[in-house]
């Protein structure tokens, strides 16, 4: 029996592992515009992103195990790059709604800060979970 999961290219698990944490935010932030007004959803973005990097970094040792051979540095890039398109998207959709951009410069870097830390954290999770269970 052919095993599907070896066969998926490696670069197709990081974008998986990417496009998760983006769909995560953005799922997020319309579940909470339910209940919110959408210039108060941005206070709570840093949040959402914190926490969906974490995933990314933990989803991208999950599904890669040992095939990746630089784990920190591939989950410091998936933060990253998880970073870049939730900021784009989410300055495309503010300026689409609100006519003006919500996001500065400065809520760049700290996303990009809060990115980095929290996807190397949720790797540094994933590599101690799979030890353990080894």
């Amino acid at each position: 029996m052919i095993d599907l999961k070896e066969n998926v290219p490696l670069l197709g698990k990081f974008a998986y592992s990417i496009l998760t944490g983006v769909f995560g935010v953005a799922i997020i932030a319309i579940f909470l515009a339910v209940f919110i007004e959408l210039y108060r959803i941005v206070s709570f973005i840093p949040w959402i992103i914190a926490f969906n990097t974490a995933m990314t970094g933990y989803s991208l040792i999950d599904k890669t195990r040992d095939i990746l051979e630089y784990k920190h540095l591939s989950s410091i890039s998936a933060g990253i790059l998880n970073v870049i398109i939730t900021y784009f998207l989410l300055s495309l959709l503010s300026f689409y709604l609100f006519s003006e951009n919500l996001f500065s410069i400065r809520d760049f870097a700290l996303f990009l800060v809060i990115g980095i830390v929290c996807s190397e954290l949720g790797a540094l999770l994933a590599i101690k979970y799979f030890k353990l269970k080894t």
